[in-house]
């Protein structure tokens, strides 16, 4: 006796232009203010150090502020596996939702931690937990915001609208920056250590109130909608062939991503901390210098994300992989304690991290089944992260100061190589209907 056959799924009605770019807006928005949050805390290492650690030995003191901001990548795959899990079971906008308001919460508590000098080392342990809750949200963030941005986009503007949601990743960052410049500057030290580094954590957590007004009208995406009604969700075992498939995509995706995330922390978030902190730049002329640099990154990566789109996925990220390959030993080495050298150097390296954060999003998502996609970016890019973006102030901090920098630009190129490759074997997927991702594998460009 034959089982009766299931249902014909209903297609689902498509969204207007107007809710999708409104949609797209509270994203990238969003993603940006979670990234300011997460990113604040590197601006003012500085500050939190001076008053959150035991100040006998400066320079523990300042590796423990590092080592932590480490341990929160740690819980970033927590927050990536939970995340996957629930977007692709209950949809991927309520979790966006819930992710911000953890994030904004931690930040709320950094804002108003006790100093170590009055509690002694529960401020530290204070400072480690919320930055543990940071992780796991921002895990949950990524997974959940490169999976939407790629599935509400037209496929024929996939990168070109994945670079929005890597502009409010960067714009985050230059707020950050910005923040940290101006409150410097017009404060000056005394009253940054005395209580001005808390005011950033408190505007994060303020801002979350525009953040819920505009994610709260937010579309659920047509690609999870159509795959919640044509199957029931519960989990469907995987033939081996498709097991191998995505297994397969992950590794390519981990190494892709953990040169993203060790260019990230090392040019963009760290990279006016490490020139004040290792050669003596004046702090203020430091952050005027990245923030220059950052906004030519801002201005490049709609470009970049749109020439995707022409020339394909691959030839735009092997740009970025190959040219931290050749590049990473003259532009260290041409740092100096003189703020033009910070914004040279930065800039171009910065031209190349557009290069492969705008597409970031689109590659990633163009990888995996609708089914499986939110858990396997969730799971390969937050344990990449915490891999190679939860060590990289660590290792170049501690490298720095027993001699051996170049140890560290060493490995980092061999990251980007490693990233290179990984590229090279990835199937050219510009274009290509999300829906139909498993079912047959792209045809790889020509080599």
């Amino acid at each position: 006796m034959t089982a009766p056959a299931a249902p014909a799924a209903v297609p689902v009605a498509p969204a207007s232009a107007r809710l999708r770019r409104r949609s797209m807006l509270a994203s990238a928005v969003g993603n940006g203010l979670e990234w300011f949050d997460w990113n604040i805390y590197v601006v003012f290492t500085a500050y939190l150090t001076a008053n959150l650690f035991d100040q006998q030995d400066p320079g523990s003191a300042l590796l423990m502020t590092f080592a932590i901001f480490g341990v929160g990548f740690v819980f970033r795959p927590l927050g990536g596996v939970l995340a996957g899990y629930l977007a692709d079971r209950f949809g991927r906008r309520w979790v966006m939702i819930a992710t911000m308001l953890t994030m904004s919460a931690a930040s709320l508590l950094i804002a108003v931690l006790p100093t170590f000098e009055s509690v002694g080392v529960l401020a530290s342990v204070l400072l480690l937990v919320a930055r543990l809750a940071q992780g796991i949200a921002h895990g949950a963030e990524s997974t959940a915001g490169y999976t939407y941005i790629a599935e509400i986009a037209p496929a024929e503007r996939r990168g070109l609208w994945s670079s929005t949601l890597a502009m409010g990743v960067l714009v985050g960052s230059m707020l950050a920056s910005a923040l940290g410049w101006g409150l410097t500057t017009g404060l000056g030290t005394d009253a940054m250590t005395e209580w001005g580094w808390r005011v950033p954590f408190a505007i994060g957590a303020v801002l979350a109130i525009v953040v819920l007004v505009l994610r709260r009208t937010m579309m659920e995406t047509e690609q999870f909608e159509e795959e919640l009604r044509s199957e029931p969700v519960a989990e469907v075992p995987l033939d081996p062939a498709a097991r191998r498939a995505i297994l397969w995509a992950s590794f390519r995706v981990f190494w892709f991503v953990g040169a993203i995330s060790l260019v990230f922390y090392t040019w963009l978030t760290a990279a006016s901390s490490l020139a004040t902190l290792q050669h003596g730049m004046d702090a203020s002329a430091a952050l005027a210098s990245s923030f220059a640099a950052q906004l030519l990154c801002v201005c490049l990566m709609p470009l970049m994300g749109w020439l995707s789109d022409r020339i394909g996925r691959r030839p735009v990220a092997l740009g970025f992989s190959l040219g931290f390959v050749a590049l990473s030993f003259p532009l260290m080495g041409l740092i100096s304690s003189e703020p033009w050298t910070l914004l040279v150097a930065q800039s171009i390296a910065l031209a190349f991290v557009a290069m492969g954060n705008s597409i970031y999003s689109a590659l990633l998502a163009e990888q995996f089944p609708t089914r499986y996609r939110a858990k396997g970016i969730g799971i390969a890019m937050s344990l990449s992260v915490a891999i190679f973006g939860g060590s990289a102030l660590y290792l170049n901090q501690w490298l720095f100061g027993a001699g051996l920098q170049w140890l560290f630009i060493l490995y980092f190129v061999l990251v980007a190589l490693a990233s290179a490759v990984a590229v090279w074997l990835m199937p050219e997927t510009k274009g290509i209907d999300l829906g139909s991702v498993g079912q047959r594998e792209p045809a790889p460009l020509s080599r």
